[in-house]
Formats: structure tokens, sequence, C-alpha cells
């Protein structure tokens, strides 16, 4: 998976945005909330529990994430588990002439039934991103500071 959006707004205040997960059901309206839980700043180490309505299926399932390496207005590598599916994933912030490009790049790697259908749930996880950056770029570009 492999998705990149411009969007026009300084690299600290997108990275802050994105690193902090609970603003994720901005931009997903799938997720129905996200918890922090572990200690302390966003960071390395850093752990979050996602509560999302599975695509297709409809019912909630859970989603943990831990970050495993961050770099401030860089890179965010995470690691993330559903059920029997876990995936790592990268987002990477640069400067760009008008503003921040931000891309990710994830690798599933399915368990359980869902080997089968890997290549379709890639798709599925592909198209879920490009929609995500796209509401990412449209919450930011219309945000403006103070409100």
């Amino acid at each position: 998976m492999d998705s990149t959006v411009l969007i026009k707004r300084p690299v600290e205040e997108v990275f802050g945005f994105v690193a902090d997960l609970t603003n994720v059901p901005s931009m997903d309206p799938s997720v129905k909330s996200v918890q922090k839980t572990s200690e302390g700043p966003i960071g390395a180490g850093s752990t979050f529990r996602i509560r999302q309505r599975a695509p297709h299926l409809g019912k909630v399932r859970e989603a943990s994430v831990r970050y495993t390496a961050v770099k401030p207005n860089r890179k965010i590598d995470l690691k993330a588990r559903v059920g029997p599916s876990s995936s790592t994933a990268r987002l990477t912030f640069e400067r760009a002439d008008e503003g921040t490009r931000v891309r990710f790049r994830g690798k599933p790697n399915p368990g359980g039934l869902l080997k089968v259908l890997a290549p379709l749930s890639t798709r599925q996880e592909q198209h879920m991103w490009d929609k995500r950056l796209a509401r990412l770029k449209r919450t930011l570009e219309t945000h403006q500071k103070g409100h």
C-alpha cells in the first residue's frame, strides 16, 4: 500500500495532528473511538486502542497500534494488530512548496482466513488510505487556527 497527499499546512501542524491518533475519527468515519493507552508524550512506544466499524461487516472491532519509531516532523513507524492480522506502516512528512507532503506506506500481514483474501484486503486497505489522506487534507486545509 502506498498513498501520498500534499497538504497546504506547515509540517509541524500536520505531523502534530497525525501523530495524535485521537484525531483519526475526523478523517475516518468508520472509526468510533481512539484511546491513548500509554503514559507520557507521544513517541516511540506509544500505544493506542481503536474501535472501528469493520468494512462490509458492520460490527465494531478493536485494533491496537504501537509506534515503533518516531522522528518529530519527519516520520512515524507503527505496528497495528486487528484480530489475527497485523501490519506495519510508515508515515513520512516532508516540506513541499505549498506545505507538507504526507506519504503512507503499509505492509499487511493477514492471518487466518484473511490470508486467502490478502490481495482483496490489500486493495481495500489501499482505497481506505487514499480516502483517509484525502480527508486529512480537507480537515487540515479547512481547519482554522484557534477554532
